[in-house]
This record gives structure tokens, C-alpha cells and sequence, in this order.
């Protein structure tokens, strides 16, 4: 076996130094000259020698009708009577008669009788049966006796018995399941086709590269492959003109990898443009029959290997292609003729100069053993790989090579055919080298079977280095979401009055770091993502390629972890809003109305009758069911935005965006190509942009021009002659200042309207906190002494509540004695927020001043305030609504597209991920509008059968 393989080791490199790759485009309609033949080899239009002309169809050189070839390659004719011997060289009498001038070849097991003349020329040909025991002799011209070591086949009288192989490693065929079947047509062609194409004949040695092929390119053991690459290499040196002279199999000068790798290799430039040059991917096959004979050239678009298409339409360069189909056998063995047709392929260009111009396509053979690994299986999602072993053949079914018997017979298809181009990065639409990855599978015989065939046409490049970006931009923000997040985190224990590093304060930092974490997993991972998919699309000279499957696989679980992350931020924001404390404080004071006794004598005593009448508790029933109410607002709605979702990708045909292909169009082939990410581009694109649009259009339309619930709760508070004090933390919160500048709200209508009046015409003070403003709405931060006075009046009230819903059921006379002491309890609390907020308290008190921008950007406080309070103005009049899910939108709204997204990568389905995200949706609304309405009865002391 050393002996049969040193020799192809050491004619490798003088064999590789010869393989020409580009070719210019020519074709057999391009000889048109009578005398001109179509080298299919050289792709040349190569002139007859002589007289002689060229066949038919222009892929050989013949003399005319009724002449011979003579010495010097010139046609001579033939005198009259006589006719063309059978090789072509004589003039002579015959009674074996092809046609009027040719004669015909003898039969099998028939030896040609000439008669020769003194000078040596042939006068006449007759055939003879060679008796039994005996054989034609190698040049057919004579009987030879049999011996022991010669083929049956040629001592019987058989014509189709031809000289079968004896050595069975010659024939052998691996399967994939690694046993090894034995071929007779191998054996019973290889030597004559090894002894062909050792003898100069080209279609010889075509065939034997077709058996070479067959054999899955098998050169470990002794094969039709380390036959046909022995004769290959001898016949360098008679090659003319540098001409080639045998068909070109390997590539043995580089590695798959530095193949595949060549710059240079393609000197043109592709475009997207369909109006430009090279704008489509044209590729070209060589076609021949088993026996080696050329059938001629055609494109891959209107060829076999395209077989799951019927429109056979030209392949658009940057489109994706992936296509599906059962065929049934006996269709696929229709469409083959019966043997196996093996193809070359080609990639046609217009080069810089305006030639058309061919490369060769290297072909990636999955079954192809070395050492008993497939090694062409090796990394695929991969562009190359050093150990790849690349060819330049294929063959589309094998239906004869295994034909053993009718009932036992396998069949070889092609289970998956995968073209794959390299767009080199910021090169004005150069490519690699393509390749073509094919795997055949075998079956046995059964003609309504049906086989699953994928085709696929993909693109690709050198993204490691945008990928390596996203990977540092990652962990860059990471870090920096970690810094922010501890920001966050003290920011919290100073709000709450932490002193000291908890455990608490370190769950918050969890919390907070998974919060940020969150959305910079959101912003690093859609940036790229929607950059990567919309500039493919848009670009006339390709530079930009999608991520590949394995960068993909990845971003997508980012995308299912970043869902996980929202969810938690979900969860801990929903906490946040419902342990919220909320305290309305009543400024309306008591009516004291006197009352004279009119009818009493004028000499006796005037006597007055004090009449008390308490505030009224109605009005802030009404403000804390308004308040309840604005807890269940939002800026957008995910009913309208799931209708909207649907609508657009499935009615309006946008998911065909997702298409990779250049443009944006609706109207897409069914063969072309999206992948999981691409679809998420679109579906975060158009739901980023649909959420958009509701946010704006609410702030800025619906608000300002119809309904503007924040604003209006200001409005009511001041006209209810309520303020409102919502502790989002211990020591901080917001505060609406809803004193009326009447002093009075529980009126009649009349009077109400003269106080809405004379507020119209400035005929009284300015609502505001401060004397002379009108700016009711502020960020507090309390100080500790505040703090503790009012838990200590809460506890109280808390009790009260306890005793009273554990009596509530049985005990009516309990509940309307805890009720009395509620609301005892109640003004007392009442009573000490308005000397806080009137700076009677001497141990609390606050001041009143504007934020910094670093304190507003960061949102934490530089000022103590563990002493003396500290009101921030809030000039928006809106931040109380942090308080809200309204001023928390991007958390809820983050987390349905997250959620949107990641059930989409497991259902693939649009309808399935809007119903589950809005359901989702619905009931983690209802739920925290159901906790928040109970917290706020706890913490606002309003009695739960007024609170709707």
C-alpha cells in the first residue's frame, strides 16, 4: 500500500502547480466555426487539424463522409467502392457495412481478418468468430488461445460479459454505516477504463474519474481514485501547451481553509442591484454521462441539484435560499435517466474588465472518509476547516453502482446540497471562493418512497470581529451597570434610612444590577441585531452579512436571559408600587355655625348655639378612588399593541421582511430564506416603533388635548381640598399640595363656581406650596425624626385595623367601636401631617429647593436630609407618577417584548406570542392592582367598602 500512495504523494505539488481554477466563459455555441471543437476540459474553442471537422455538436474533430485520415492528420477520400475501415485509417473492401462510406465494427467475441498489401495497406476487413477455447487479441485482429489467468467473459459467448475486476479493494463502496458493499459495474469497467485513460483517451479517463467519484473520493486503500490520480500525474509532462489532459478531482496545493480564503480569486465585483452587473449568483455545471461522455453545460438554477423549485428562476446574489421537498423516488430516478450525471460546477462573473469569466466551485463531500472520520462533517457551521478535503465533482443520484439485485439494490440521493458564499468584509462586493457542501444518503429500493431533500443558498462573512465588539460592549456596560446599580443601591439606603451595608441593601443591589442588566442586554443585543439585519437589506454593494448560526445561537440566549432579567425587574418593580404608603391629608376644618334664639325678649339674655359640623369624608373617598384608578394607566396599550402586531405581520405581510434578501418587499419567492434573528429584527423593529407611536401619541395628543388623568388629579386634590403624601420609601416619596386657596371645599355649587372663578381671574392666592407659586407637586425626602413620629401613628391605626377585621364578620357593635377609634386615630395622623407640612413640628421640618442635574441624571440625593427635610420642586408636575405603572412604562413595556420575543423562539408563531404576552400581561396588571388597591387601604386608612 506505501508503494501505491509514495508515488501520488511526490507528484502532488507538480501536479497542483498545473491546475488551472479560472477559466473564460466558453461554451460549444461558441465554436461555431465548422472547424472548430469545444475543449470541455480546457474550455477552449480549439480548430481540427487538416481537412477534418468538427462533429455535430462541436465536441470532437472528424474527417467528412467517406475520407480517411492519413499520416499528417489531413482527410483523404476514399476511391469509389471503397469505404472507411473501422478505425478510420483505410480505404478499403468491406462486408461488415456501417453506412454507404464507413465500415462497422466486428461483434463480440469477432476478430477482424484484413487484407494487406505488399506496402502495407489495408485492402479489405471481414469479421470471424473466434473458436471456442479462444480469444480476440488486444488489437482485435486475430484469436489467441485462453489461459487459467485470463476473464471468462472474453472466452464466452456472452456480449455483455465484459473483464471483471478481481481485486475486490478496486470495487469497493463504503456506506455510512462504514460496511463496505462490493460494485459490479465498477468491476466490470474499471480496467477498461483505467487501460482508456492510460492510453490518452479522454472520455477514458472521464469515466474513470466518475468511478473515482462514486467511490467517495476513496485514496486510503487501493481505489479507481489512486488509479486515476497515478495516470493524471504521469500525464503531466505530455501535456500540450499546458493544455489539460485529464480531469482535475483534488485540490492538493493548499489547505480547504487557504482555498477557500483567496482574495484575489474572483476579480469582480458583486452587487445587489439587479440592475447592475453580477447580480445574480450564476453557477454553472459541466455535465457528464457515467461513461465519461460530455452532455454539455447548464445552471444550477435549471439543473437537478435545484430540484425542490419548479420555477427554476435565477438565484438573486444576496438572497437566502432554503427550500424542503419530499420527492418520491421513482420521480428523482425519472429525473436522473436512469445513471448518475456528474457535474463540475462553475461560478460565472463579469470580471473588472467586462469578460465573462468561470472559477471553479469547490465541492465539500460529507462522505468522504479519511482514516475513518467524516471529515468533511467536521465544524459546519464553519466557512472552512484545515482538515476539509475538498473535490471538483459530484454526481446528483447513483442508482447503478449498488444495483446488485432488484430487490436488494441501494440508491444514493442528495439528502442536503448547501451553497455557501463568502462576502469579503469592506471590499465593494468581492467574494471568496464558493463552495458546495453535499450529502448523499442511501436507501433501499422503493420506488414510493419518499425522500426529504434540502437545498439552501447562504451567505456569509468574517463577523468575528463585529461579534468581538458586541462581546466587549457587553462587558463594558456590565461593569458600568454594576457601578450604577450600587449607585442605585445606596441611593435606596439612604432613602430608607440604612446607616450601614444590610442584607437588604444587597438584595436591592441584585435587584438593581438585574434591572440594568436587563436592558443593556436589550440595547447591545437589539442595536447589532436590527443594524446587521435592515443594512444587509439596504446595501447596493454588498458588506454586511447576518450573524451565522453560531453568533446567532448565542444573541438568542442573551434574548431568553434578558426575559428572565425582565421579569425579575418585573416582579421587584410590582413590589415596589404596592408596599407604597399613601396618605391623603384633609386641610377642610370643622364649620362652626352660631345660632341665635330671635324670639328671646330684648331685655333678656342673647343666648348663641355653637353648631360643629366635621369635614365631610366623601371627598377623599372620591381622591383615593381616583388615585386607585390611576394605578391601572398606561401610556401604551398591549391589547392595541398585540391587534397592531398581528395585524402588520401576518395581514399586511410585513413578516416577509425578514426575508434575507436585498429590499424590503412584501412579495418574497417561497424559497427564500429568514433565520430566527432576523425575525426577531423585525418583529422588535415594528413593535419598538408601534409602542412608540402609542407613547407618543398619548403624551402628546390624548393628554394635552382630551384626557390628562396625572394633571387632573392635581386639579382634584386642590379643588377637594386634599393634599397627598405617597412614600415609595421609608424617607421618600412624592407630595401633591392640595390645599384649597379657599380654605373651604365641602360647598354648594354656587359657591364652588365663584371659587373656580375668582381663582380664573386671580382674585385670590395661587395654589402652590409656596407663597406665590403655583407649583403644587414635589419629591420629598423626610427626615428621620418624621419618620418615626408617623410610624408611631401608624402602628396605632394598623392595629385598630387588625381588631377590626377580625370582628368584622360577627361583631357589628366591635367594628363600629374600632371604626370610632379609626377614625380618631385618623385625624390625629391628619393633624400631624399638616403642622409637618406647615412647619409647626419642631422635631420635623423640611426645606424647599431645586435638584441638580447630576442628582436628576443619577436620581439620588446629595443634600442630607436625616435632619431637616427636603422638598425638590417638580416643575413637570408628572414625577409622581414613578409611584405609578404610567411612570414605570419601559419596565413593563421591556418585558413584553422581551416575553414576545422568546415565545416566539420556541412556537414560531406570531398569533401564539401576542395572545401569550398579552395574557401574561393582563393578569400581572390585575394582580398588582389588586395588592396595590389593598395596600392602599392599609396604608390611607380609607375604608375598603368605599373604594372601588
Amino acid at each position: 500500500m506505501i508503494d501505491l500512495l509514495l508515488p501520488l504523494f511526490f507528484t502532488h505539488v507538480i501536479y497542483s502547480a498545473h491546475v488551472p481554477l479560472l477559466f473564460n466563459y466558453i461554451t460549444p455555441h461558441n465554436c461555431s466555426n465548422t472547424t472548430a471543437y469545444f475543449d470541455s476540459l480546457n474550455f477552449q474553442c480549439r480548430n481540427c487539424n487538416g481537412d477534418s471537422i468538427a462533429s455535430f455538436n462541436h465536441l470532437y474533430c472528424i474527417c467528412p463522409s467517406g475520407t480517411i485520415q492519413i499520416s499528417d492528420g489531413t482527410c483523404q477520400k476514399c476511391q469509389q467502392g471503397k469505404k472507411v475501415s473501422s478505425d478510420g485509417h483505410f480505404c478499403i473492401d468491406c462486408s461488415m457495412t456501417k453506412t454507404e462510406t464507413q465500415c462497422s465494427l466486428c461483434p463480440f467475441r469477432h476478430f477482424m481478418q484484413r487484407t494487406i498489401s505488399s506496402n502495407g495497406t489495408i485492402m479489405t476487413e471481414t469479421c470471424a468468430k473466434c473458436p471456442a477455447n479462444n480469444k480476440v487479441s488486444t488489437y482485435g485482429d486475430t484469436c489467441i488461445p485462453c489461459l487459467k489467468t485470463d476473464d471468462n467473459c472474453e472466452c464466452q459467448d456472452d456480449e455483455t460479459c465484459k473483464k471483471v475486476e478481481e481485486n475486490k479493494m478496486f470495487v469497493m463502496i463504503e456506506l455510512e454505516n462504514g460496511s463496505q458493499e462490493s460494485s459490479t459495474y465498477i468491476a466490470k469497467n474499471i480496467r477498461r477504463a483505467t487501460k482508456g485513460c492510460s492510453n490518452g483517451n479522454t472520455q477514458a479517463c472521464q469515466h474513470l474519474a466518475n468511478i473515482c467519484v462514486l467511490q467517495n473520493y476513496r485514496m486510503q486503500t487501493a481505489s479507481a481514485c489512486t488509479e486515476f490520480e497515478k495516470i493524471a500525474n504521469s500525464m503531466i509532462y505530455k501535456r500540450n501547451n499546458g493544455l489539460l489532459t485529464t480531469p482535475i478531482l483534488f485540490y492538493h496545493n493548499s489547505e480547504a481553509s487557504i482555498e477557500l480564503s483567496r482574495e484575489t480569486a474572483i476579480s469582480a465585483s458583486f452587487s445587489f442591484n439587479i440592475n447592475h452587473p453580477n447580480s445574480f449568483l450564476e453557477i454553472i455545471l459541466i455535465q457528464y454521462a457515467l461513461n465519461g461522455t460530455f452532455i454539455g453545460m447548464k445552471t444550477l438554477s435549471e439543473s437537478n441539484l435545484n430540484i425542490c423549485s419548479q420555477q427554476k428562476n435565477k438565484f438573486h446574489f444576496g438572497t437566502f435560499y432554503q427550500m424542503q421537498c419530499f420527492i418520491q423516488l421513482q420521480h428523482l430516478l425519472h429525473l436522473s435517466g436512469g445513471q448518475p450525471i456528474f457535474s463540475d460546477l462553475f461560478i460565472a462573473f463579469l470580471n473588472k474588465s467586462g469578460q465573462k469569466q468561470m472559477y471553479a466551485v469547490p465541492i465539500l463531500n460529507e462522505n468522504i472518509r479519511l482514516h475513518g472520520e467524516f471529515v468533511n462533517r467536521l465544524t459546519p457551521d464553519e466557512f472552512s476547516n484545515s482538515k476539509w478535503i475538498l473535490t471538483r465533482r459530484l454526481y446528483f443520484v447513483d442508482s447503478i453502482s449498488l444495483d446488485t439485485a432488484q430487490n436488494s439494490a441501494i440508491i444514493r440521493y442528495p439528502e442536503k446540497i448547501d451553497i455557501r458564499v463568502q462576502i469579503q468584509s469592506r471590499k465593494n462586493g468581492q467574494i471568496m471562493p464558493a463552495y458546495v457542501r453535499i450529502r448523499h444518503a442511501e436507501i433501499q429500493r422503493n420506488p414510493e418512497k419518499q425522500l426529504l431533500v434540502e437545498f439552501a443558498i447562504t451567505y456569509h462573512t468574517n463577523e468575528s470581529q463585529f461579534f468581538l465588539y458586541i462581546e466587549i460592549a457587553l462587558f463594558a456596560f456590565a461593569v458600568l451597570s454594576f457601578i450604577f446599580a450600587a449607585i442605585r443601591a445606596y441611593s435606596w439606603g439612604k432613602r430608607s434610612g440604612k446607616m450601614i451595608i444590610d442584607g437588604a441593601t444587597l438584595i436591592k443591589l441584585i435587584l438593581f444590577e438585574c434591572e440594568i442588566l436587563s436592558d443593556v442586554f436589550l440595547f447591545v443585543i437589539l442595536t447589532p441585531t436590527l443594524f446587521t439585519v435592515f443594512a444587509y437589506k439596504m446595501q447596493q454593494i454588498p458588506q454586511y452579512v447576518i450573524f451565522n448560526s453560531k453568533q446567532e445561537e448565542i444573541l438568542l440566549t442573551y434574548i431568553l436571559v434578558t426575559t428572565v432579567l425582565k421579569l425579575i425587574t418585573l416582579l421587584h418593580c410590582n413590589a415596589h408600587l404596592i408596599l407604597t404608603k399613601t396618605f391623603f391629608i384633609d386641610w377642610e376644618r370643622p364649620h362652626v355655625t352660631f345660632k341665635t334664639n330671635n324670639k328671646a325678649p330684648v331685655s333678656s339674655d342673647v343666648r348663641e348655639d355653637v353648631d360643629i359640623a366635621q369635614p365631610v369624608i366623601w371627598r377623599t373617598y372620591l381622591v383615593a378612588n381616583e388615585w386607585n384608578e390611576l394605578q391601572d394607566y398606561r401610556k401604551t396599550s398591549v391589547g392595541l399593541q398585540m391587534i397592531t402586531m398581528i395585524a402588520l405581520l401576518n395581514w399586511l405581510k410585513l413578516e416577509n421582511w425578514a426575508a434575507i434578501t436585498p429590499g424590503l418587499s412584501t412579495n418574497i419567492p417561497v424559497s427564500t430564506k429568514s433565520t430566527t434573528l432576523s425575525e426577531l429584527a423585525i418583529i422588535s423593529s415594528i413593535y419598538l416603533t408601534v409602542s412608540v407611536i402609542q407613547w407618543i401619541f398619548r403624551v402628546t395628543i390624548v393628554e394635552q388635548l382630551f384626557l390628562d388623568p396625572f394633571h387632573n388629579m392635581i386639579d382634584l386634590c386642590s379643588i377637594s381640598n386634599i393634599s397627598i403624601l405617597a412614600l415609595t420609601h421609608p424617607l421618600h416619596g412624592y407630595y401633591i399640595h392640595g390645599r384649597s386657596v379657599h380654605d373651604q371645599a365641602d360647598t354648594d355649587m354656587i359657591r364652588m363656581n365663584q371659587y373656580l372663578h375668582r381663582e380664573r381671574e386671580n382674585l385670590c392666592g395661587t395654589r402652590g406650596l409656596e407663597a406665590g407659586s403655583g407649583l403644587q407637586t414635589y419629591i420629598v425626602n423626610l427626615p428621620k425624626a418624621f419618620r418615626e413620629q408617623f410610624d408611631a401613628a401608624s402602628q396605632v391605626l394598623e392595629n385598630d385595623i387588625e381588631q377590626l377585621d377580625k370582628h368584622t364578620a360577627d361583631h357589628f357593635d366591635a367594628t363600629t367601636t374600632n371604626i370610632q377609634k379609626i377614625a380618631k386615630g385618623h385625624e390625629q395622623l391628619n393633624n400631624f401631617l399638616i403642622k409637618f407640612i406647615e412647619h409647626n413640628n419642631p422635631q420635623a421640618d423640611y426645606i424647599i429647593n431645586d435638584t441638580s442635574l447630576p442628582e436628576l441624571l443619577c436620581d439620588i440625593e446629595f443634600t442630607d436630609s436625616s435632619h431637616v427635610g427636603n422638598f425638590i420642586r417638580d416643575k413637570s408636575e408628572i414625577a409622581y407618577s414613578a409611584a405609578f405603572i404610567y411612570g414605570n412604562e419601559w419596565v413593563y413595556l421591556s418585558f413584553e417584548l422581551s416575553l414576545f420575543c422568546s415565545v416566539y423562539i420556541f412556537t414560531r408563531s406570531y398569533t401564539c406570542s401576542a395572545f401569550i404576552t398579552y395574557i401574561i400581561s393582563v393578569i400581572s396588571r390585575k394582580l398588582v392592582s389588586t395588592f396595590f388597591t389593598n395596600h392602599l387601604i392599609k396604608s390611607s386608612f380609607v375604608d375598603h367598602r368605599f373604594l372601588f
